[in-house]
């Protein structure tokens, strides 16, 4: 009977610690989630770099007219307005070849789709005139956040898709520090 209690008890510590790691895997968007994880800045850098360069890739090479921009940065994260919990945010503009401006918007669609087959969910919204529409990404299993973006000719532009990556938020020593002056630093000689 003494094995049989061990087993009881082992088997309630399994349960305990089985719904202690579930209550936090739903607390995701709260700080204290993001100081449990450690995750740095530069580790969100990676996610959402990685991300948008992974998304870029599945675009067909024949829509691709060229990389119109690129820019990374750290922003704030929306519950900190001090900057001292901050995110990465990598973007990548690509302008489409005049065959494929008619569809665009199906273009970027499709993108979407090769995520959403993946088990990544998806919201779709308007953003304004020019915008077609974003498509915005999430998945539970990934570090960093997504947003497809299609744009027309409205205003003579030349259409568009946009991808933006956004890691998660992670506790770093301000807009200021160090570590963000350094990996901001890194992208402006990248460029």
């Amino acid at each position: 009977m003494v094995g049989g209690g061990r087993f009881v008890l082992s088997t309630v510590a399994a349960v305990v610690v089985v719904m202690s790691l579930g209550a936090c895997a739903g607390e995701g968007d709260a700080p204290t989630a993001v100081a449990e994880r450690q995750v740095t800045l530069a580790q969100s850098k990676s996610y959402a770099q990685l991300l948008r360069n992974e998304a870029s890739s599945r675009l067909p090479e024949i829509v691709l007219k060229q990389v119109a921009e690129s820019t990374d940065v750290s922003i704030a994260c929306d519950d900190d307005p001090a900057g001292l919990l901050r995110s990465w945010t990598s973007t990548m503009k690509i302008l489409v070849t005049n065959s494929t401006a008619a569809r665009v918007q199906q273009v970027a669609d499709d993108l979407a789709a090769t995520f959403v087959e993946q088990g990544w969910k998806a919201a779709e919204g308007e953003e304004s005139t020019d915008t077609l529409v974003v498509t915005k990404l999430r998945s539970a299993t990934s570090l960093a956040d997504m947003a497809i973006t299609a744009t027309s000719k409205a205003t003579d532009q030349v259409p568009s898709i946009q991808v933006t990556a956004t890691g998660v938020c992670a506790l770093t020593g301000g807009p200021e520090s160090d570590e963000v002056t350094m990996l901001e630093h890194d992208e402006a000689n990248a460029g």
